[in-house]
């Protein structure tokens, strides 16, 4: 076998083995404990920090999974705009009970949970995103911190997958070269 066989079929190896790791992905879990949890009714609030970014979301796609261990309580996430709006709404105008606005049923809000146990999914989205925390009911909440727990499974993006196919065409033309 020629040493440019060689190369080339070792390109094509490595093209499928980049589909294959690129098909199965990477999930990462974790927990955040003892988050503080807010005693006004109906209002969210949102953390200092953003959200880690996606930097390389041409490709690889992520998706967060968040659940949460209390039911009273509700959690967001938002894109850095609609996080100022909510924020600049006095806490005496928030909703009364009359609107949606900046609640986890805001058509604003780019994925939203009520129910802890099943929690919600998110497929990590380019920009700055911002997670909010409120409580559901008109009362105070019955504890004063909420454990959360997180999975995000990292996979291989359509442009990956392009560019895996490149070469491994590429390896194949390269063992037809004389």
């Amino acid at each position: 076998m020629r040493k440019q066989e060689k190369i080339g079929y070792g390109l094509v190896a490595a093209a499928v083995v980049l589909v294959l790791l690129g098909t199965i992905g990477l999930t990462l879990d974790g927990e955040v404990n003892d988050v503080p949890t807010p005693n006004v009714p109906e209002k969210t609030f949102f953390g200092d920090e953003a959200l880690p970014e996606n930097g390389l979301a041409t490709f690889i796609s992520a998706e967060l999974t968040l659940t949460w261990d209390r039911d009273d309580i509700y959690v967001v996430i938002v894109d850095e705009d609609e996080k100022d709006r909510c924020e600049s709404i006095p806490i005496g105008l928030v909703n009364g009970g009359s609107t949606t606005a900046c609640t986890p049923y805001d058509s604003d809000m780019l994925a939203a949970g009520t129910d802890g146990d099943a929690g919600f999914s998110w497929t990590v989205e380019p920009g700055v995103h911002f997670a909010g925390i409120g409580t559901m009911d008109d009362g105070l909440p019955a504890g004063t911190d909420v454990n959360l727990t997180y999975s995000v499974h990292l996979q291989a993006s359509f442009v990956a997958y392009f560019l895996f196919a490149l070469v491994g065409v590429g390896g194949l033309a390269y063992t037809r070269m004389e």
